[in-house]
């Protein structure tokens, strides 16, 4: 039986990567997951206003799917992203526009070699974010959802969320980022 809805924000590199999102929709169908992602360039916005942008689009979802591909860490508004996934938010004001922090679930896609996130890398590591490879991505993809959402409700003492926020996008030099 498949449980309740589950909502997923997707964050990947736009130019390098939608095709595996449209692949992802497509796998996602038989299940539950509603997707939550940005679908409209925001660029011209100011950094405050993406933030905005982003924690609202998080505000109702359980876990944020990072797609992994050759150029993901390099990107400026991941780190932001993954950043506002793993900040709980209390607004006293108005209980109902708080939230508490997202599961992470990241999928290396099958690219030649994978540029991961720092920030991810870190929860990675502490055990926190739970990964899985694109080829599984029909038999795992329900399960690895369930359990990003289970490490969310019983271990988000594994968060690690200390790095600074990227002030830029970085250069891919022969795979290292400057």
């Amino acid at each position: 039986m498949i449980s309740k809805v589950k909502n997923c924000f997707l964050s990947y590199h736009h130019n390098y990567d939608r095709k595996y999102v449209r692949a992802l929709r497509k796998a996602k169908r038989g299940m539950r997951v509603a997707d939550y992602s940005l679908k409209k360039d925001i660029s011209n916005y100011t950094d405050q206003e993406i933030y905005k942008v982003i924690r609202n689009k998080m505000r109702s979802c359980s876990v944020t799917i990072v797609l992994i591909g050759e150029r993901t860490g390099h990107r400026k508004w991941i780190d932001w992203e993954l950043w506002a996934s793993l900040r709980g938010y209390k607004n006293s004001k108005d209980p109902r526009r708080s939230f508490r922090p997202k599961g992470l679930l990241a999928i290396y896609l099958p690219v030649k070699y994978h540029s991961v996130p720092e920030r991810l890398q870190a929860n990675i590591d502490s055990g926190y974010a739970v990964s899985m490879n694109w080829r599984n991505l029909e038999r795992d993809l329900e399960s690895k959802i369930n359990y990003a959402v289970w490490k969310r409700d019983n271990a988000s003492h594994e968060i690690d969320n200390t790095l600074e926020r990227a002030e830029r996008n970085s250069i891919n030099f022969f795979g290292l980022r400057i």
